[in-house]
């Protein structure tokens, strides 16, 4: 099992949280870090903490650059389970080992935002101006995060390579569409019938961007989760494997920051 993260110009400050509680977690699998433009400092960091470092040079966005160099890396590694996630908003609160042994059954894992695209004005504008051919079955689907991916690394380097040439296409350079293409592939017949498309009640991540920071203005599908002492829970009391988008709230940036200070 590999942990996958991507990082430019970082402190080892600014990624503490996100490496902290990998450590806290248990997790005994690979972790690489590919990385653009950091100092000394946080390389040496994430070698001391046991990271593999790998180097590549940005000529384009890291946004739209990380799955082309992902891309390369995972054809190196064709028999891993891979958990891809961002870096600077994410914390691990418990081993995802165990649960991807426990409810994994396809290729790749899609972890929900809780929100139909049509009805998150940010959305509405990111994948409905970046890819306006598609927008009228989108908006009635879903949003899954693609900061945050578990799968084959054999399916997931073919979704990665697809992710970055769909970027390319893009009707509207002026927005970011990693996210919009990532959506439309998975729900493409030839990548759909190996997606486990999972809820944020099944316990694995929750995108705080949506179930928490929008949760008073948007229609949202699923329950918020429950914060008790530090720790991020769902419905049936479990605490989530990964908490996305924390920082997001200066408040709760303050609150997991102290945890793993």
């Amino acid at each position: 099992m590999i942990i996958l993260g991507c990082i430019t110009k970082y402190s080892p400050e600014d990624i503490k949280p996100y490496v902290e509680s990998i450590n806290k977690c248990g997790y005994q699998g690979k972790k690489i870090m590919l990385v653009y433009d950091v100092p000394d400092s946080t390389t040496k960091y994430l070698t001391d903490n046991g990271w593999e470092i790998f180097h590549s040079v940005l000529g384009q966005h890291i946004i739209l650059q990380r799955f082309i160099d992902a891309y390369s890396l995972l054809a190196q590694y064709p028999d891993e389970i891979v958990i891809w996630t961002d870096v600077k908003d994410v914390i691990f609160q418990k081993d995802p080992t165990e649960w991807i042994k426990n409810n994994k059954q396809k290729e790749i894992l899609a972890f929900s935002e809780c929100v139909r695209f049509k009805d998150d004005s940010w959305a509405v504008t990111n994948a409905g101006t970046s890819f306006p051919m598609e927008w009228p079955w989108l908006q009635d689907k879903i949003s899954y995060c693609a900061g945050t991916i578990v799968g084959d690394s054999f399916a997931l380097k073919d979704l990665f390579i697809d992710i970055y040439r769909w970027s390319l296409t893009t009707s509207n350079p002026e927005q970011l569409s990693d996210q919009a293409a990532y959506n439309i592939l998975i729900n493409l017949n030839h990548f759909k019938e190996n997606v486990q498309f999972v809820t944020q009640e099944e316990g694995f991540a929750t995108q705080l961007g949506t179930v928490w920071m929008k949760k008073a203005s948007l229609p949202i599908l699923e329950s918020p989760p429950v914060l008790k002492n530090s720790v991020f829970y769902n419905q049936n009391d479990d605490p989530f494997v990964i908490v996305h988008q924390y920082d997001r709230d200066p408040t709760l940036k303050d609150i997991i920051h102290s945890v793993y200070s």
